[in-house]
């Protein structure tokens, strides 16, 4: 990335995306995520004592706080002047489309083989080549993540 230090008519023409834009789409995508939390949280059924907060009063209540923040947000990006080019776009997009694969993997083939394979596919993206760290980071994560969650807390994954 590169903030701009050139002519803005120079930076506007090499610019790929601006960051009041790309800010403000971040925003959009955040409401509208946090909107869908706050209708999947109303399904939830009431609690089973009057008192009780019930499963969904924290989720829809966390989804408010996104909502507002998410309009505070795009509010804010109106003040941004500064422009950044974005150098490298495709790897953004492979980056985030590694997660998405991580995230839709793990259900059918379970957390530690796919984060053994998800992990160092994101640091390729992000431009690691070592072999050596890449297969380090992979292992460090798995065994610090097995031994941290399901051996000390005793939570499952799946």
């Amino acid at each position: 990335m590169t903030v701009g230090s050139t002519t803005d008519d120079t930076l506007a023409m090499n610019t790929w995306l601006c960051e009041m834009k790309s800010t403000r789409v971040v925003a959009i995508l955040c409401l509208l995520a946090f909107g869908w939390i706050a209708w999947l949280s109303h399904g939830f059924p009431p609690p089973l004592n009057p008192v009780d907060v019930g499963p969904g009063k924290v989720p829809t209540l966390i989804a408010y706080l996104g909502m507002i923040c998410s309009v505070v947000l795009f509010v804010q990006a109106g003040r941004i002047t500064t422009r950044i080019e974005l150098r490298r776009p495709a790897a953004v997009a492979s980056g985030m489309l590694v997660i998405a694969g991580y995230v839709l993997l793990i259900p059918f083939v379970g957390f530690y083989i796919t984060s053994v394979f998800a992990v160092p596919a994101l640091m390729l993206v992000g431009g690691e080549r070592r072999p050596l760290r890449l297969l380090l980071s992979s292992t460090g994560f798995v065994l610090f993540i097995y031994l941290c969650f399901q051996l000390l807390l005793g939570v499952e994954f799946p």
